[in-house]
């Protein structure tokens, strides 16, 4: 009987041995989890940052009438939709662009990722445009990015008017 309860206790402190080590490993994988998390937060961070900072060259290059600078950011298989309702693809986009002589000032805001990976991001944004006879709009864009050849390019656009 003492022999029964001495391997009982001898087991029960041996499964709290290995009870500790699970909780350690385990907090081990916690960490190593919000570390991950922290550094997806900060690429996501950094990424909102770079893709916001490509959507200003855009839209000055596309109110400066800047056709070269528009192509070197859009994929060749481009869809865009605008405000409007009407659909363009690169080569459509692109033969369309001249001087804005009716924008006074524009901004973008707002910038949030959907979602990103490695080669693809998705971008939501506000962009408001003020003409020069003080009358004011406002569109929340979605961009589709894929990065090729190590550049960040939109692949699609959908622009939807706000009231």
């Amino acid at each position: 009987m003492k022999a029964l309860l001495a391997g009982m206790v001898f087991l029960a402190a041996l499964s709290l041995c290995n009870l500790s080590e699970k909780l350690k490993s385990g907090n081990d994988s916690n960490t190593q989890r919000e570390t991950a998390n922290t550094n997806t937060a900060g690429d996501r961070e950094a990424l909102t940052v770079e893709l916001m900072k490509i959507e200003g060259e855009i839209t000055s290059a596309s109110f400066k009438g800047d056709i070269s600078t528009l192509a070197s950011y859009i994929a060749d298989d481009y869809s865009g939709t605008g405000a409007d309702g009407k659909t363009q693809n690169k080569n459509q986009v692109l033969a369309a662009t001249k001087p804005d002589k009716n924008t006074k000032s524009w901004k973008i805001t707002d910038g949030q990722l959907s979602s990103f990976s490695d080669d693809s991001a998705v971008l939501t944004y506000v962009q408001s445009q003020t003409l020069r006879n003080g009358r004011t709009y406002s569109a929340r864009v979605t961009d589709t990015f894929v990065k090729r050849d190590g550049r960040w390019l939109v692949k699609s656009e959908q622009q939807t008017l706000m009231k």
